[in-house]
């Protein structure tokens, strides 16, 4: 059951890229900052703003995003897992 929470959570971490940007232009950029966790880590440590990044930086923190998600999504699947045994 846990595999399936960290697929899951990888997909996740690909949609999230673009779809974060959209809700931070359109809706709430406290959203987006939760949604782009990962680009803003990298931007930070990296001194480089988001619409400055190279192609491979921005390839990276995609990377650094679905392995993010999936580990997120990894901890609730198994803490649903340890509740309900």
């Amino acid at each position: 059951m846990t595999n399936i929470f960290i697929i899951v959570g990888a997909l996740f971490g690909i949609i999230v890229v673009p779809l974060g940007f959209f809700v931070g232009l359109q809706v709430s950029p406290g959203l987006a900052n939760i949604l782009l966790l990962p680009f803003i880590v990298v931007s930070w440590s990296s001194g480089i703003p988001l619409g400055d990044m190279s192609v491979l930086l921005l390839v990276w923190s995609t990377v650094l995003s679905v392995a993010f998600w999936a580990a997120v999504f990894g901890l609730i699947g198994f803490g649903i897992k340890k509740l309900r045994s």
